[in-house]
């Protein structure tokens, strides 16, 4: 494979093996003129996303890849965001509907005829002000499988228990997430056995997504496997759901009103899509959350303190009581901040121009939110944990550097539910437990580019009770 760089598009030309696009990040662009040194080649990747941050300091802010016969033009500065998120010469839909279609088996035909509907369906039920009655029934399902977590150590006489914490966040959050968006019990929550082969299908299905979007299916048998069997599992509860689906809409859980909008063949597969995410960003970055506050001392007392305090004073969780929890918050979108997706996409429609540069028709627009977060002039100290960056930020906006959750027209349609999600969860865990990193925290896996940053190693921690 080879990668083709021009101007007006400025021309490089470098060997390549593999599929993975971290190599595009390791390019931070050039400026119009220069013809910089073809990039070390180390394996599938042009050097990794840890050296991206030297090249940023020599390299300019426009580039283009062609990889694989695909012209990828990548946007670095933040100014220029609003060619991504705003332009009507870009198409989000048209950049991602072959993807879709790889990974979901939603044809062309019903993609375009359904995610329109579906996005501002899902944008409209879980939108901030239709967020309070989750806030009841998050709480309640979170506490529950932590308090189970709490019972074990109480049988052992307080003793210490030991776990892997991202095995641990994900088993009780995913339960309470499907409960809660799925409805109670519609998916395979109640029965451990089964939720132990739900989560093993998951996890492979979701580690594989990106590539199962390239690659051909013979070399993901695994995977392919998985995601039928997900498939398998959602043509029956679809089924069972359209036979009950309440006349009263407000009583819908989401998957029923996501049903409910869809008219053809193809709700197993979008229903599928709707659990990889709700399950498969925010999740990840709750743990990443716990993991960097218990690294942090100094930032682990004020929310113990926080958190405590408030939740001992207040038995149920509300939109009020969250609002109590500031520096939790903080916590969290600094957590977001430093890992976040690797690129979102788009697709040019019709040409424009970036900087002197001509953006033609056919490529796909590439920016990075996990660069972008990194940029020293809006995020100082980048590399930093710093949740108090965050503490003079409107509870509703975010720096336009800031693109976490993307923006335009398709915005992440399940934000605020994820940021409510996330506040509950840390807060109750902080509050019921206290908990030591036995290696401190993971370093994030540089191979995925889709979704948020995963662990590469294991993080065993031993908990106790709350003092």
């Amino acid at each position: 494979m080879r990668l083709c760089y021009q101007q007006e598009v400025l021309i490089k030309e470098v060997p390549i093996t593999g599929i993975t696009l971290l190599n595009s990040l390791g390019l931070r662009g050039w400026q119009v003129g220069q013809l910089p040194q073809a990039p070390r080649l180390k394996g599938t990747a042009i050097d990794s996303m840890s050296s991206s941050a030297s090249k940023t300091r020599s390299l300019g802010p426009v580039y283009t890849l062609k990889v694989a016969g695909e012209r990828m033009t990548f946007l670095t500065d933040a100014k220029d965001f609003h060619n991504f998120f705003q332009s009507t010469d870009v198409d989000f839909q048209k950049a991602v509907q072959s993807s879709v279609q790889k990974i979901a088996s939603v044809t062309e035909e019903a993609f375009f005829k359904n995610h329109t509907k579906i996005h501002d369906t899902v944008k409209g039920r879980l939108s901030f002000h239709k967020l309070p009655p989750f806030c009841e029934t998050l709480h309640s399902k979170f506490k529950e499988h932590l308090v189970g977590i709490k019972n074990q150590i109480t049988i052992k006489n307080g003793c210490e228990f030991e776990a892997e914490l991202n095995d641990l966040v994900r088993s009780t959050m995913y339960k309470s997430i499907m409960d809660n968006l799925f409805g109670d019990g519609v998916l395979p929550t109640h029965d451990e056995a089964a939720f132990k082969e739900f989560e093993k299908n998951f996890l492979i299905f979701d580690e594989q997504f990106e590539y199962a979007a390239r690659l051909p299916k013979i070399f993901l048998r695994e995977w392919t496997k998985s995601k039928n069997w997900l498939l398998q599992m959602f043509t029956r509860v679809t089924k069972q759901c359209m036979q009950t689906i309440p006349a009263d809409v407000e009583s819908r859980s989401l998957l029923q009103t996501l049903i409910a909008v869809i008219d053809d063949d193809f709700s197993p597969n979008w229903s599928m899509m709707m659990l990889w995410a709700s399950l498969a960003n925010a999740i990840p970055i709750t743990f990443w959350t716990l993991c960097m506050i218990y690294q942090h001392q100094r930032v682990l007392e004020k929310v113990q303190s926080e958190v405590r305090q408030v939740l001992k004073e207040n038995e149920k969780c509300d939109e009020s009581t969250l609002a109590l929890m500031p520096y939790t918050r903080q916590c969290i979108l600094e957590a977001i901040r430093l890992r976040s997706p690797g690129i979102f996409t788009r697709r040019v429609i019709k040409e424009f121009r970036v900087k002197g540069y001509n953006i033609p028709v056919g490529d796909l627009l590439m920016v990075s939110p996990f660069w972008a977060h990194r940029n020293s002039q809006q995020f100082p100290d980048p590399e930093e944990f710093k949740p108090e960056r965050w503490e003079n930020i409107e509870k509703n906006s975010f720096p336009e550097s800031f693109i976490a959750f993307g923006g335009g027209r398709y915005q992440c349609p399940g934000r605020w539910f994820a940021l409510l999600e996330m506040h509950i969860y840390v807060s109750l865990f902080v509050s019921l437990f206290d908990c030591k990193l036995l290696n401190g925290v993971p370093d994030l896996c540089e191979l995925h580019l889709v979704g948020t940053q995963q662990p590469v190693q294991k993080c065993p921690v031993v908990l106790s009770l709350a003092k």
